[in-house]
């Protein structure tokens, strides 16, 4: 056997265990991602049932098909699985909504308050259309949580529409306009409320449609109130 063909062997042995190595590793991979979904989805039908308390992982786990110690292999506790279902969808409409309030702030006082209905009739159906496309993931975390989950994550909400609301009160009065004294109490309760409503769509099922309808014209409510409020 000469050299130049026992390196030739060699090179084809190598190759081929390297081939069957990542052929190996990618069916390995496979697996895990075809659990890890059967896992979220059986967590999610689960949640959606019991709700995050009663939930069981032994239940989630027979649903699966899988042991109860190999959910622990993909999340840490029923915590990190409920967050898995939830947090994607939260986070991306908590950075659609700062997005929006950034936009309004960034105009010119002046042109704040003609801007007030463009805002109810644009941005509002998406919110909520964004909301029915996550539906289960948002159901999950207004209705069937943690305690203190959706409380939480409104709050959030709440924090950003109330800085967008103290904000629009200094631009009006930037342009002369005689605003009454207004409580942080108030603006809470004011800017909590429409969060609220959200909650109540999807808690009651209310169909999509309807949902964006009533939403819409909540908001123009809303808006016709701090018209009047700050005499706009």
């Amino acid at each position: 056997m000469t050299d130049s063909f026992f390196c030739y062997i060699i090179t084809v042995l190598y190759n081929g265990v390297i081939f069957y190595g990542k052929a190996g590793k990618g069916k390995m991979g496979n697996r895990r991602n075809k659990t890890a979904e059967a896992i979220l989805e059986a967590g999610k039908r689960e949640f959606l049932k019991y709700g995050y308390e009663q939930a069981s992982l032994r239940r989630i786990a027979g649903e699966a098909s899988v042991t109860t110690g190999a959910i622990y292999g993909y999340f840490p506790g029923k915590e990190a699985l409920f967050e898995a279902l939830t947090r994607d969808a939260a986070e991306e409409l908590v950075n659609m909504y700062v997005k929006t309030h950034e936009d309004f702030a960034a105009l010119a006082p002046d042109e704040q308050p003609g801007m007030l209905s463009d805002i109810t009739e644009e941005y509002v159906p998406r919110m909520v259309n964004f909301i029915y496309d996550h539906f289960d993931a948002f159901k999950l975390l207004m209705c069937c949580g943690a305690p203190g989950a959706r409380d939480g994550f409104f709050d959030r909400l709440a924090a950003v529409e109330e800085k967008s609301c103290w904000d629009f009160v200094g631009a009006v009065k930037t342009l002369g306009h005689p605003v009454p004294e207004m409580s942080d109490t108030l603006i809470h309760i004011l800017c909590r409320s429409f969060f609220q409503q959200l909650h109540e769509f999807v808690s009651h099922d209310v169909p999509r449609e309807q949902a964006v309808s009533c939403s819409v014209t909540l908001s123009r409510f809303q808006h016709a109130g701090w018209i009047r409020i700050l005499g706009l």
